[in-house]
């Protein structure tokens, strides 16, 4: 496949074989990892490469009316450095949106001002922000029916807790008048025995993790969390201690 190619190309296309097909299904990547992919050959492949390579394939995305009150974006309307697994590659520092609303990775076509979408059934996993996203498949099996997209990874343990991040337009009526407002919400689902669970509340958690009910109330106490003050942190630290009074 290298053979009749000048020598600085067979290295440089051999060593983007080598990180393609070294790509791991889980978007944690140690630091040694993430020198080799900024290490110059990678650097010198994507500057010959350009606009040409597979991160830069998507659709045309159409901003939306910035007039409308909140945001469709999660975190920020402004773009973000993440790292992301796409197509079987793992790419650093490429700045991104997340649209909640379309559930779609934004980001600007290369040395562009032109937004594009990456394809979403090719991007497996991505984070920025200190958030790390995960594509979950439907799965007509489960109880519970997890729509296909883009999950916030926020606990992995022996349960693991997922949240799903979205916004929906809302008309509203003033005065005869129609605005429209972003409005986000966020649904967290908790995967105890194979099986997604939804989780709202204090009751639906200790339900789920009724086993050890008294612990995790004692627990809660000692630790001064509260599941009304800050639903997220409560369940991702209960949901830990659970599986800590179990292994």
């Amino acid at each position: 496949m290298c053979e009749n190619r000048p020598p600085r190309l067979i290295f440089l296309l051999c060593f983007l074989i080598f990180v393609k097909t070294a790509g791991a299904q889980d978007l944690m990547i140690d630091s040694a990892s993430i020198a080799l992919y900024n290490a110059y050959p990678v650097k010198l492949y994507f500057n010959a490469v350009g606009e040409n390579a597979h991160i830069y394939n998507g659709y045309e995305y159409f901003t939306p009316d910035r007039n409308i009150k909140g945001s469709p974006y999660y975190l920020s309307d402004g773009l973000s450095p993440s790292s992301l697994a796409y197509d079987d590659s793992y790419y650093q520092n490429i700045p991104i949106l997340y649209d909640i609303v379309k559930d779609l990775v934004v980001i600007n076509r290369m040395d562009q001002n032109y937004k594009i979408s990456l394809v979403s059934d090719k991007l497996s996993s991505f984070s920025f922000r200190n958030h790390e996203f995960i594509r979950v498949s439907r799965d007509s099996t489960n109880k519970v029916q997890m729509a296909t997209g883009f999950y916030d990874r926020l606990y992995n343990g022996k349960t693991t807790v997922l949240a799903k991040r979205q916004a929906h337009l809302q008309e509203t009526y003033i005065y005869s008048q129609i605005a429209y407002e972003y409005i986000q919400k966020d649904t967290y689902y908790v995967i105890f025995g194979g099986q997604p669970v939804i989780v709202d509340g204090k009751s639906s958690v200790m339900k789920l993790f009724n086993a050890k009910k008294s612990e995790i109330k004692a627990y809660i106490k000692k630790n001064k969390l509260n599941f009304k003050s800050d639903f997220e942190k409560t369940l991702i630290a209960t949901s830990a201690y659970y599986d800590q009074l179990t292994s």
